[in-house]
C-alpha cells in the first residue's frame, strides 16, 4: 500500500473518533450541568477543553479568561478553524476516505460523507443553541455506524488495519486526558477515596458523567454495583481488559493491529507500544493513587504520542507527505 493512502486511513480512524468523543463529552457536560446544583458552569467547561487539549487554542484565538457555554459549545462544535472542533474533525475525516475510495467500500464512504453534508446543510449555530442533544447524537450515532459498517464491509487487510490502529490510538489518548483532568477536580471537590460515598458537593454526578463521557456507566455499575469510589472508576476506565474505551484494552488492540501490520518484523512502534501496555498491565490503582496518578497518565499521553509519531516515521515517512491531516492535533 502507498505510504500515502495507509496515512489518509489512519487519520480518518483518528478524526472520526475524535469526532464522536467530543461529541459525547459535550453532550455529557450539558446533562451533568443540568442535573447538578453544585457543579461550577465556567469551570465544568473549562475542563472539557483540558480534556480535549483545546486550552491553548481557545487562550491563543483571545477568547478570554472568561469560559462562557455558548462560547465554548460554538468553538469546540462549529468552528472550521479549530482542528479540535467536531466541524473540522468530520470535514478532514471525509476528505481522508475520499482520497481511499478505491480501499474502503461504498458504504463507509457514503457513512462519512452523509455526515458531513448534512452538517453542512443544517443551521448549526440555531440548532446547537436550540437543541443540542440532536447534532450531538447525530454525530456520536453515524460515527459508531461508521466503525460497525468498516467492521462488516471490509477485509482483514492493510487498510483495515490503519483505519482501526488510528481510532485505537485517538480513543486510548482521549481516555487518558478525561482519566488525568476528571480526577484532578477531587481535591476541588474534597470527595473522600472511600468506597461507596456519595458527597453533597456533586461527587457523585462528578463519577457519573466520567463513566457517561466514556460509554462506560451501565457497564460500570454492572460490574461495582453501587460504588461511586474515584479507586473504583479511575481502575475501570484505565484498567479493564474488556472494556472498549479502557486505555488498557484501546493499546492491547492496537498492539493486535500493529504486529499485523509489521509482518513479524517489529519496529520501533510496536516496541515503544509494548512497553507503553505492560507499564499498564500490571500496574495496582490504589498505589497509583497513592504516588502520583497525574505524572504516570502524563508519561502515558506522551509514549502513546510517541507510538503515534513512530508509526509514521516507519509506515509513512519514507515517501513524500501527502496525508490530508495537514494542521492535525494530537
Amino acid at each position: 500500500m502507498l505510504a500515502r493512502l495507509a496515512e489518509n486511513l489512519f487519520w480518518a480512524g483518528r478524526y472520526v473518533e475524535r469526532a464522536e468523543d467530543t461529541a459525547r463529552m459535550v453532550d455529557v457536560t450539558y446533562h451533568t450541568l443540568l442535573e447538578s446544583p453544585f457543579v461550577a458552569v465556567d469551570r465544568t467547561w473549562g475542563q472539557l477543553l483540558e480534556v480535549l487539549h483545546l486550552r491553548a487554542d481557545w487562550d491563543a484565538r483571545g477568547l478570554g479568561p472568561t469560559v462562557d457555554a455558548d462560547a465554548v459549545v460554538r468553538f469546540v462544535v462549529l468552528d472550521p478553524a479549530n482542528p479540535g472542533s467536531i466541524a473540522a474533525a468530520v470535514a478532514r475525516a471525509r476528505e481522508n476516505v475520499r482520497s481511499v475510495r478505491e480501499l474502503v467500500s461504498t458504504e463507509l464512504w457514503e457513512a462519512v460523507n452523509d455526515l458531513h453534508l448534512d452538517l453542512r446543510s443544517r443551521d448549526l449555530e440555531r440548532e446547537v443553541r436550540e437543541r443540542p442533544g440532536e447534532v450531538l447524537r447525530l454525530v456520536r450515532d453515524t460515527a459508531t455506524a461508521v466503525y460497525g459498517i468498516a467492521s462488516e464491509t471490509m477485509p482483514r487487510d492493510a487498510a483495515w488495519r490503519f483505519l482501526a490502529l488510528g481510532r485505537l490510538i485517538e480513543r486510548a489518548e482521549m481516555t487518558c486526558r478525561l482519566i488525568d483532568v476528571r480526577y484532578a477536580q477531587l481535591d476541588a471537590l474534597r470527595t473522600p477515596l472511600r468506597p461507596g460515598i456519595v458527597v453533597e458537593d456533586g461527587g457523585f454526578h462528578h463519577w457519573v458523567a466520567v463513566l457517561k463521557s466514556a460509554s462506560a456507566f451501565e457497564a460500570y455499575r454492572r460490574r461495582y454495583r453501587a460504588s461511586t469510589s474515584p479507586v473504583d472508576v479511575v481502575e475501570f476506565l484505565l484498567l479493564a481488559e474488556d472494556l472498549p474505551r479502557s486505555v488498557l484494552y484501546a493499546l492491547t488492540a492496537s498492539m493486535r493491529q500493529l504486529e499485523a501490520l509489521s509482518d513479524g518484523r517489529p519496529g520501533r512502534a510496536l516496541r515503544l507500544l509494548g512497553r507503553t501496555t505492560s507499564s499498564l498491565a500490571y500496574r495496582d490503582v490504589g498505589d497509583l493513587l497513592e504516588e502520583d496518578l497525574h505524572a504516570f497518565l502524563d508519561d502515558v499521553q506522551t509514549r502513546i504520542q510517541q507510538v503515534a509519531e513512530a508509526v509514521a516515521d516507519e509506515f509513512f515517512r519514507h515517501q513524500p507527505p501527502g496525508a490530508l491531516h495537514a494542521v492535525a492535533t494530537s
